[in-house]
């Protein structure tokens, strides 16, 4: 429950996933499809950005987005994207 409202809506901690992702998180435009991911791989994508790992404009905005995310919420997120099948 937790994940789908972070994704749905921010929970007042970021913006809601749909926003850029797309409604049904297969992406849109240049802008990646997180339906159906691996947890692993999305934690470790929100981590990377969050860190400044990952670098680039669309990892600026990603950065803005997971900054005020902790771990809990991270995989909360992470299982609730990765349990939608595209």
């Amino acid at each position: 429950d937790k994940g789908e409202a972070l994704v749905r809506s921010g929970g007042g901690k970021t913006v809601a996933c749909g926003i850029c992702h797309g409604q049904t998180l297969q992406g849109l435009g240049d802008v990646p499809a997180i339906a159906g991911r691996h947890p692993n791989y999305i934690v470790r994508q929100m981590w990377n950005m969050q860190n400044g790992e990952r670098v680039g404009n669309s990892a600026a905005l990603m950065r803005q987005a997971v900054e005020r995310l902790d771990n809990d919420d991270m995989l909360a997120i992470a299982a609730y994207v990765a349990s939608r099948v595209p």
